[in-house]
């Protein structure tokens, strides 16, 4: 036995059974990570081996490699490939550093011929081809164009959902808000990142995407843009200057939005059960006037090198809403009968100074920390009157409002593309409101919350990987005046990931979480509405709890892109109105007490049917089960199709919605119509122009809204003017002096927070 083995040892060389490593970093001249870069790993005849990318600190490692000779080759979007020979001789092999140099080819001349989905092993790649990014003047109608299956794109109102939520939106690995996107200029981004299973940094979202930018160093440029509506007073103009010098640039933010327009028309029916007898009264609008402008101005200074990237920004925003009214005739039976006018008036004002730093470090050994602080100061005020023949009432609130929030990141990864992440954060709200009118008083709240989330992904082969996230949540609020609600919970995420294929993935997910009730509520403030409803805080509202199951199917298949999920949610101590009777006056408060189990099925298909065609279509199937507070429940079944079609220097789109049911955060349950629209635009050179129109053969389209309590119900029919028959034309130049420059982040967040409990 022992000559045998000894004889297999002498006829194998050494190379054909030891197996080494070989890693490396890629950067650019800038001496800038590249992360998300291809390396494959030849034999010298050029027979394809094994392939990667780098992660986000731009290293790659290929294990498990035999002694003998090869070949990498790197390449990415914007960058000369580069080809290196390497020799691994019974030893790992450390390969010098790789710098890739520009090839000034602007990622919109690129077109690609394969397919724009790569799935890797915790995201899906998106790579932009010409045509997507021509036609695309944000951020927003760069994710529109790209039809990622289960991800919904509202391109006119900045927002981005799937299933489960929101999507969290990033630019290079940086949180961003509505305005940082709308004004990302699609030119400048390689590729979108679609972390379908959040982890590292983005562990605490339910979908994360990040824009991937180009980076000059060299020049400037001012933007304009300006979008305004047809046939009601609706404008947003903005303009942004930015310059760059070295590893440094400085850019500068203003705009300014405007409405003034007739606003909703409502046909209400309310029904009250009070102590000694029921009153039925009918409401509908005479005439209503939506009037407010905001601006905003904002200086962002940046610096960035190979190990860190530092970033300023100093904002000022500010917002008036004045002489909001609404007219209406009130129609009353039962208890008793009488008709007569009402009238209805608002005034809503608020400024908003902030600061944030931010800073993202490259350590040594694949690791990063990053970190954010930020400040803000809100002035608020609000006023509220209500007249109907003798009975009159009057609210003024000022408001001063402070925020202080903290982020601290920290991620390393580890060998096997293991990796695990920390992160914590903690905010602090505190509002001082004095509400003067008829029920006067002095509200004084601060919340806060703590959340430490430690996570730890392990990969089992190429097939399957489990992510495991535990964590720690501490949420604190008190009314002076109150007892303090302080609930410390556990959280976890638990994913599963299988990839039968190279282009298909099935995923479990699981998640345990809390959130805290909104801030508005949590008070002991009392306003009247109207004759006969008074409106009234909570400040002992219970932290909700939540856990969440789901599967999802994603796949491509040539052309197609498809995804098919099931997703299961529970939860209890969820935030409702309450309504209950006190001095024969009808009170709308709020409740900490129901019960929601939610089922919900989407099936979401895209087509690429030629270079210039595009399709997308949705499917969507909802169930609610409400209880314990009451006991209801609700099912729907909608769908959404959108087209596009790209021809020359001009782009068309097409898209609907059918009918959809579905119930909000205080479990009104809310019935939309369909809807339908198209827009068309035209790019050349540094312009682009857009005109479109929404339900252009609609002219009453109706949302409802309904509440059925055993003491009160109400069904109200509204029509507004923002989704009738609505055009728009959006305007945009964008001039480019010295070399070019990346668009910079816009991240002005117009609004401003308040802790104000409002009638309406």
């Amino acid at each position: 036995m022992n000559l045998k083995l000894l004889l297999l040892l002498t006829l194998f060389p050494a190379g054909a059974y030891s197996q080494h490593r070989i890693e490396g970093n890629v950067i650019d001249k800038e001496q800038k990570a590249l992360p998300y870069a291809s390396v494959r790993l030849l034999k010298t005849d050029s027979t394809y081996v094994s392939g990667m990318t780098t992660d986000s600190l731009g290293y790659y490692r290929f294990a498990n490699i035999a002694s003998n000779g090869y070949l990498l080759a790197f390449s990415t979007i914007g960058y000369k490939p580069q080809v290196i020979p390497v020799t691994v001789r019974n030893a790992d092999v450390t390969v010098p550093t790789v710098t890739l140099e520009s090839d000034d080819v602007m990622l919109g001349e690129i077109v690609v011929k394969g397919s724009s989905f790569i799935r890797k092993d915790d995201r899906v790649l998106v790579i932009p081809d010409k045509q997507q990014i021509k036609h695309a003047g944000t951020g927003y109608d760069l994710l529109y164009n790209l039809m990622i299956p289960g991800i919904d794109v509202d391109r006119i109102r900045g927002t981005v959902s799937t299933l489960g939520g929101d999507v969290t939106l990033y630019i290079d690995g940086r949180q961003a808000e509505y305005r940082e996107v709308q004004s990302l200029r699609p030119q400048d981004i390689k590729q979108v990142e679609y972390y379908d299973v959040p982890t590292g940094k983005y562990a605490n979202d339910v979908a994360s995407i990040n824009y991937i930018t180009k980076r000059y160093k060299t020049g400037g440029y001012i933007s304009l843009d300006g979008k305004q509506s047809i046939g009601y007073l609706n404008g947003d103009y903005n303009i942004v200057a930015k310059l760059a010098h070295n590893n440094t640039s400085y850019t500068l933010f203003a705009g300014h939005t405007m409405n003034d327009y007739d606003g909703t028309r409502n046909d209400n029916r309310e029904h009250f059960v009070f102590t000694d007898y029921e009153v039925d009264r009918r409401s509908s609008t005479l005439e209503n006037r939506v009037k407010n402008n905001s601006q905003y101005v904002q200086l962002n200074v940046s610096n960035q090198n190979k190990k860190r990237t530092l970033l300023g920004k100093v904002s000022f925003v500010r917002s008036d809403a004045p002489d909001n009214y609404s007219r209406d005739w009130l129609e009353y039976s039962g208890g008793y009968t009488m008709s007569r006018e009402s009238y209805k008036r608002t005034e809503q004002s608020g400024i908003n100074p902030k600061i944030e730093l931010y800073g993202y470090f490259n350590l040594p050994k694949k690791q990063y920390i990053e970190a954010k602080v930020s400040g803000s100061y809100s002035d608020n005020d609000y006023y509220y009157t209500y007249d109907e023949n003798e009975y009159s009432t009057m609210t003024n609130t000022e408001e001063s409002m402070y925020m202080l929030r903290g982020d601290l990141n920290y991620g390393i990864q580890l060998k096997h593309h293991n990796s695990l992440a920390i992160l914590a954060t903690h905010y602090h709200n505190t509002s001082l409101s004095h509400y003067r009118g008829d029920n006067p008083s002095r509200q004084h709240l601060w919340t806060g919350q703590s959340l430490l989330l430690v996570e730890y992904s392990q990969n089992f082969g190429k097939k399957l990987s489990f992510k495991f996230a535990p964590g720690l949540s501490s949420l604190v609020y008190k009314l002076h005046g109150s007892e303090a609600v302080n609930q410390f919970s556990p959280r976890i995420r638990l994913s599963l990931i299988y990839r039968p294929a190279n282009k298909h993935q099935i995923r479990f997910n699981g998640i345990v979480g809390n959130n805290m009730p909104v801030i508005s509520y949590l008070n002991n403030a009392e306003q009247n509405i109207d004759s006969l409803q008074v409106k009234r805080g909570n400040p002992q509202l219970e932290t909700s709890r939540f856990g969440i199951l789901n599967a999802i199917y994603s796949g491509q298949f040539g052309r197609f892109n498809l995804q098919a999920a099931v997703n299961y949610e529970g939860g209890n101590h969820l935030t409702t109105q309450d309504f209950y009777i006190e001095n024969n006056k009808l009170v709308k408060s709020y409740r900490s007490d129901v019960t929601l189990h939610a089922l919900t099925g989407v099936l979401s298909l895209s087509c690429k049917i030629t270079d210039n065609l595009r399709v997308k279509l949705d499917g969507n199937y909802f169930y609610a089960n409400m209880s314990k507070g009451f006991n209801d429940d609700l099912s729907s079944l909608s769908g959404k199709a959108q087209i596009d079609y790209y021809w020359k220097d001009f782009s068309f789109s097409l898209y609907g919605k059918s009918k959809l049911k579905e119930t909000d955060r205080e479990l009104i349950y809310v019935y939309h119509p369909a809807s339908y629209g198209l827009f068309a635009s035209w790019s050349h050179k540094g312009w682009r122009i857009e005109a479109g129109t929404e339900n252009p053969f609609t002219k009453h389209s109706k949302w409802k809204y309904v509440v059925n309590r055993d003491i009160y119900n109400y069904t109200n029919y509204e029509i507004s003017r923002t989704y009738q028959q609505t055009g728009y034309v959006k305007v945009a130049y964008t001039f480019d002096f010295g070399r070019k420059t990346s668009r910079d982040k816009n991240d002005v967040d117009r609004s401003i927070n308040s802790a104000i409990m409002k009638v309406n």
